[in-house]
């Protein structure tokens, strides 16, 4: 469940109405915006509202750790899409809101970023993964195409995430020392997508 303050208000939908894209919202987390979907609404307390039947992790956005009090933006029709130039890529510009006062706000080049890699699993020593991309139809679920890149894993082993690792296929052999892993893809461009994480357990 997710709680959120607001003086607005929430909705429930149907299932068939949120699968078909309705209840959508941004929220804030550790690794950026996620686009998360919602079923049910129910009135938590004055002005705090408990969201269930979540869908994380939306078209390609990176479901992760949020912090108590972090912001949420209902994508109700009434949100706008902010235009910023390709001169304004990283510099702290004031944006203000009909309800806040101006803040600094810092937009990134996302565009081209790989997505975050799926079906990271662990079994019989071995990690596997799946690539995702908008070249790949479907490819949360039934990747259509070519599930080679590069990629970079990482194991803890006691001492955090270190000794990072690169690798043409999306198959890893994991350490018998380690705890946890994490895998990015690595762009053409020779950026790094999201981490994503698998615990493995204490060895």
């Amino acid at each position: 469940m997710l709680l959120v303050e607001t003086s607005g208000s929430f909705a429930s939908l149907p299932r068939a109405q949120v699968l078909a894209g309705g209840n959508l919202l941004l929220l804030e987390t550790a690794e950026g915006w996620e686009l998360v979907q919602f079923e049910t609404a129910e009135l938590a307390g004055p002005d705090q509202w408990g969201l269930s039947g979540l869908l994380r992790g939306q078209r390609g956005s990176v479901s992760a750790a949020a912090a108590a009090g972090a912001r949420v933006l209902l994508l109700d029709g009434a949100d706008e899409l902010a235009t910023v130039s390709p001169e304004e890529i990283g510099i702290a510009l004031d944006w203000r809101s009909p309800w806040d006062e101006p803040q600094p706000v810092s937009f990134a080049d996302e565009g081209g970023r790989p997505w975050p890699v799926c079906h990271l699993r662990a079994e019989n020593g071995q990690l596997s993964w799946v690539r995702r991309g908008a070249d790949l139809p479907e490819s949360w679920a039934l990747p259509e195409g070519s599930n080679t890149g590069q990629f970079a894993v990482q194991f803890d082993t006691g001492a955090g995430f270190a000794d990072e690792t690169r690798l043409q296929m999306p198959l890893a052999a994991i350490p018998a020392e380690a705890s946890a892993a994490q895998v990015a893809e690595i762009g053409a461009d020779g950026r790094t997508g999201p981490w994503v994480p698998i615990s493995l357990g204490t060895p």
